[in-house]
């Protein structure tokens, strides 16, 4: 995955908030033209752009063709007075246990004594492994949060077959947990995500608390 074509394409809002919109389930064209009040010519054009890109995939689902993110992607870019580094990974085959323990070794190696341009050379090469490695912790972190999320998605497909629900209880494993807010991140009618809560809230599967004046639904 190219990083200069990642930067161009992540580098227009538009097709930054289409991603967004893509993070908390698939879409269609009309679909993400409501959402997003954009025109469907011009979602297809951001859509073709980020399909061509390796950002997304799409599915034909009756006569709708879905739009969806398809891997993990981790944008990395450290800007300072001395360096700038760009980089842009797909893939992970680092363990959490084999990263906190080479980021041990280093830390431990560390000797910030220095005395000698040669010294601080070392220093400085010792600092850049250790950033290295965080990075891939980094993306260890990624991978587990997706793998966590599929057992999610999984669960609640256990749990129920009404496609309302099972969007409801995604959007609120996804932190939106707010009526208004699962109105307009899902594009759901606002009777039906409180019909669909309540529904939920008598099976045990979420409840709702106030939190500073403010109803919040969660997960059980």
């Amino acid at each position: 995955m190219n990083i200069d074509t990642i930067l161009e394409v992540l580098g227009n809002e538009s097709r930054r908030r289409i991603l967004s919109l893509l993070a908390k389930k698939p879409c269609y064209v009309s679909e993400i033209s409501y959402s997003l009040k954009m025109a469907p010519k011009a979602v297809l054009e951001h859509l073709e752009k980020l399909e061509r890109a390796g950002l997304i995939k799409s599915f034909e689902e009756g006569r709708r063709r879905y739009y969806y993110i398809d891997k993990n992607v981790r944008l990395e870019i450290s800007i300072t007075p001395h360096r700038f580094y760009a980089d842009v990974t797909t893939e992970n085959g680092v363990e959490f246990d084999t990263a906190f323990e080479k980021i041990l070794e280093i830390v431990k190696s560390f000797d910030f004594r220095v005395s000698s341009l040669s010294d601080v050379s070392r220093m400085l090469s010792r600092i850049e492994e250790l950033q290295r490695t965080f990075s891939r912790l980094q993306s260890a972190i990624n991978s587990k949060i997706n793998e966590l999320f599929e057992t999610i998605i999984d669960e609640i497909e256990r749990v129920s077959d009404d496609s309302f629900e099972r969007l409801i209880l995604l959007g609120l494993a996804k932190g939106l947990n707010k009526v208004p807010q699962l109105v307009d991140e899902l594009g759901l009618p606002y009777v039906e995500v409180e019909r669909t809560l309540e529904k939920l809230e008598k099976r045990g599967l979420v409840e709702k608390v106030v939190v500073e004046g403010e109803v919040i639904w969660r997960i059980r």
